[in-house]
């Protein structure tokens, strides 16, 4: 299938306009979003001096965790305290003064899932115990993002990611979204060379790399970022990504679906687990991916429609495939291989007629 004059065509070219989708700051946590939760005071028997702030962390899904949560509570006057929920998610600290706290928590296998800090206040309780549940969420996707410069996310703060290593991060997303590569490229640079684990500077120092063709560079900091931490989806979509560049699809199957697992709201992983699945001739596999990026995405996995055409010419359900081009260049009509895709329409489109007697 790889070699027919549809797939003959550069996987850079074809796909380049999507690497804008993979270079977003997916790799940082914005910390401006709202939780669902709640604060519930029940009455009960005191358990020593002071107050007592527990309650339970939940997974996205709502599902108590299978690992430990570690949790953080803040008090107004400087003092920060952490501990670890056990197997249930259950977590409490005692013996905290009167006054406002801040609770939040991560998950250490799972770094990109988020919470916003929840204001717990003794003043308002009903007894010394005061309940706050905290719902972990998955990270919001967007097409574009735009980084928020003085933005700390609570799993960056778990890094201790020092202040210049994140500013130079920050500075680095900025000149990346105005086309300023060089610029970001040595901000990038810096920020790795303050703390040697900013997986996330890591990963967006391979894209900057990806994107100049540099693939044996890219592919090192991607490696080297999933050494850190090999739950990290960003990361793995861009080694799946460059490991396509250089035609190792069965890898970036491997690498894509992990991804997906992690993340499986994102329209750009199941594209290019799509495309390296049809060019394994996996078709029934590659249908599945590419209907779902569709429908996660319309406008930005566009391209989409097309391998989603070949696996129906594959078939033979011509008709199928030539409506699918057809799609696609409604959504595209200035696209680069325009003229070939029409020439493939009509082709297909003769194809599905009935032959006469």
């Amino acid at each position: 299938m790889s070699n027919t004059p549809l797939f003959r065509q550069s996987i850079r070219k074809v796909l380049g306009r999507y690497l804008r989708y993979l270079l977003v700051t997916l790799t940082t946590l914005p910390g401006a979003y709202a939780i669902d939760t709640y604060a519930a005071q029940l009455g009960g028997v005191t358990q020593g001096p002071g107050f007592t702030i527990f309650g339970k962390v939940r997974l996205p899904d709502g599902r108590p965790p299978r690992n430990r949560m570690k949790v953080f509570v803040e008090g107004m006057n400087g003092l920060k305290r952490d501990t670890f929920s056990d197997d249930d998610g259950n977590y409490e600290f005692r013996g905290l003064s009167g006054g406002r706290y801040r609770v939040y928590a991560i998950n250490p296998e799972v770094p990109e899932h988020y919470c916003d800090p929840i204001e717990a206040d003794t003043n308002r309780a009903y007894s010394n115990r005061l309940q706050v549940d905290v719902n972990l969420k998955l990270p919001l996707h967007k097409n574009t993002t735009e980084a928020r410069p003085g933005t700390v996310s609570v799993a960056e703060a778990a890094q201790n990611i020092p202040k210049p290593a994140r500013k130079a991060y920050e500075d680095a997303l900025k000149a990346q979204k105005e086309n300023r590569e060089a610029e970001a490229l040595s901000q990038f640079n810096q920020a790795i060379e303050l703390y040697p684990e900013y997986f996330q500077a890591l990963t967006e120092r391979a894209n900057v790399l990806m994107q100049r063709n540099q693939l044996a560079e890219a592919e090192a900091d991607y490696v080297r970022a999933l050494d850190m931490n090999g739950r990290y989806p960003p990361a793995l979509r861009g080694l799946g990504y460059c490991q396509i560049q250089q035609k190792n699809f069965s890898g970036a199957v491997s690498n894509l679906e992990k991804a997906y697992i992690l993340e499986p709201n994102v329209a750009l992983t199941l594209l290019l687990l799509g495309y390296a699945n049809l060019s394994l001739d996996r078709f029934e596999e590659a249908r599945q991916s590419l209907q779902q990026a569709i429908k996660l995405g319309p406008e930005s996995a566009a391209r989409a429609h097309v391998y989603l055409a070949e696996v129906f010419a594959h078939e033979q359900k011509f008709k199928e495939a030539a409506d699918e081009i057809r799609v696609y260049l409604k959504l595209k009509p200035d696209a680069s291989d325009a003229a070939h895709l029409r020439e493939l329409e009509a082709k297909w489109r003769t194809q599905s007629k009935p032959v006469k007697n």
